[in-house]
């Protein structure tokens, strides 16, 4: 008897840690390094799905993997917990219930059918948002509650941020762009795992918001896109390569890097630094300071300049689907920062963004020119006429090019998200400046994604639960079909979306009702303008 409860009393110790579930319920799966073990979380609708979290892609790109290539993962012995999300990438205090840590390169599978079986679903492959610098890929930021329900399988992933993604020596010692490089790295793993989670390999469609919009923008550029098979079409959501976050003097910033954590560090040898950097502690990289962001390659994957690129027509030929919100930088202006709008009412030349390429004295007459654009008053009498320049120069300007170029020869569906509700104003509260339209940066994700103040529909109103609804449908029928109407739907108002045209930049305007419109906000006045004075190199067109 005694030994009876010694055994009972071990095993309900040691239950919390091992999970004793059949395999045949679909939790655990084997994939290319291993048995991972998932759970059963509910849908929108009350239906299961599969979650697994936190499953490693990469080996930990920490000691002398920091600043290098990433690395395929060790093959690992037993059945790794994959129930939950526990780390992001070293950033800001953002996620103060997370660990931050460089040891990051994790990514989450949500699928609405028990793995193992013979299902192939389309995919969605979902690149956070955040300026390349904070942000994650964990349930809590992105939750595919709503998703579940429409027949797809899902895929978030973290990559290195901030310096740890973005430093670079621009040579193979520090390579740029390494936070892409792991979003590549992620797509390759995706490609030998998912059908082991009932996804399609043959139906991957890249997304992203924001900076993660950038960066499938340039996954569909130069030899990386040669990759066909790795993705099939794409959705980029308030942001465009081609109006990027650049940086204009990498190498220079990676050696102040070591300088600011090494006070003694003087060599300008690529190695030296790499020895340094490899060296410091996590904290004092990160709180150096520097900004980074993505560069053009000499070599190598991303070596074609972005706007050259699609003006050579050098990209993918897939299925693509981008848009804006109405006003995407009236987010950022609950603060009215009177000295820059000074300094740009006093100087023209400012409103030309340092990534297009123009003398200093066209950059002025053109600066002058596009001022006129949007008011005939400064910007500090005239603060809705900013706001509409800002939202722009950052995002509207560079899309419209993206698809003037483009949509001449593959399938561009080009949107504007104008539904002002409570949903997406949690993120945007409602600042209403005259002259300027109110639906902010990151709205639209609040109609799709489930975050935690959006779990429960039921205290939102009526219009708004709809507005989720029908984003939800466009989104997962662009995943399946690669068309976001393929068929009439009182939902949608049996609308047609149509494929845009480089002549008329035809769009949706997506409101409680929906429009098909022509000519996206300023663009053609703008792009007039930007396009008689820019000179080669032809590297961006905004931002």
């Amino acid at each position: 008897m005694k030994t009876f409860l010694i055994l009972s009393l071990i095993i309900f110790l040691v239950a919390p840690v091992f999970s004793f579930v059949h395999e045949n319920d679909g939790t655990i799966v084997e994939i290319s390094n291993g048995k991972i073990q998932g759970h059963i979380l509910q849908s929108a609708e009350g239906t299961d799905y599969y979650a697994f979290q936190e499953i490693p892609f990469a080996a930990p790109p920490i000691g002398k993997n920091r600043f290098k290539l990433p690395q395929e993962p060790k093959n690992w012995k037993g059945v790794l917990n994959t129930t939950k999300n526990t780390k992001v990438c070293y950033q800001g205090n953002y996620y103060p219930n997370l660990e931050k840590t460089e040891d990051c390169l994790y990514l989450n599978v949500y699928t609405p059918v028990q793995p193992g079986g013979d299902k192939a679903l389309p995919v969605l492959f979902w690149i956070h948002g955040g300026g390349f610098n904070w942000g994650s890929g964990t349930y809590d930021d992105y939750g595919p509650k709503y998703l579940m329900d429409h027949g797809i399988v899902v895929v978030a992933t973290n990559y290195r941020l901030n310096a740890f993604g973005f430093a670079t020596t621009e040579d193979d010692v520090i390579p740029g762009n390494l936070g892409m490089k792991d979003v590549q790295l992620a797509l390759r793993w995706v490609n030998k795992n998912i059908r082991r989670f009932g996804g399609n390999p043959n139906q991957v469609i890249i997304a992203g918001e924001s900076c993660g919009s950038m960066g499938v923008g340039m996954l569909l550029m130069g030899p990386w896109s040669d990759e066909v098979e790795l993705f099939h079409g794409a959705i980029m959501e308030s942001s465009s390569q081609l109006g990027g976050v650049y940086q204009l003097n990498a190498r220079q910033n990676a050696f102040k890097l070591g300088k600011l954590v090494n006070s003694s560090f003087s060599s300008e040898d690529s190695n030296d630094l790499l020895d340094i950097l490899q060296q410091a502690s996590t904290e004092n990289i990160y709180n150096a300071g520097v900004s980074y962001g993505t560069v053009t390659e000499k070599t190598g994957d991303f070596s074609y300049p972005p706007l050259q690129a699609f003006m050579d027509k050098n990209f993918k030929s897939i299925p693509v689907m981008i848009g804006i919100n109405s006003e995407e930088w009236i987010r950022f202006a609950l603060t009215r920062n009177n000295t820059l709008l000074e300094e740009l009412d006093n100087d023209p030349s400012l409103l030309v963004s340092p990534n297009i390429n123009m003398s200093l004295k066209n950059r002025t007459i053109a600066g002058s020119r596009l001022k006129k654009v949007y008011t005939t008053k400064s910007f500090s009498e005239d603060f809705g006429a900013y706001i509409r320049w800002a939202s722009d120069n950052d995002f509207s300007t560079p899309t419209g090019k993206q698809v003037e170029l483009a949509a001449d020869t593959i399938p561009y569906y080009l949107y504007q998200f104008s539904y002002k509700g409570e949903l997406g104003g949690s993120v945007s509260p409602d600042l209403i400046v005259p002259g300027a339209e109110r639906v902010g940066h990151m709205e639209e994700l609040h109609y799709y994604w489930e975050f935690l103040n959006n779990n429960d529909l039921s205290i939102f109103p009526k219009e708004d639960q709809i507005t989720l609804h029908r984003m939800v449908k466009m989104w997962t029928n662009f995943v399946k079909y690669l068309n976001p109407t393929p068929e009439k739907d009182p939902l949608l108002f049996n609308i047609t979306w149509p494929k845009s045209t480089p002549q008329n930049l035809e769009y949706l305007n997506i409101n409680n009702t929906f429009e098909v419109r022509q000519q996206l906000r300023q663009y053609k006045e703008v792009s007039k303008i930007l396009d008689e004075y820019m000179e080669p190199p032809f590297d961006a067109y905004g931002h």
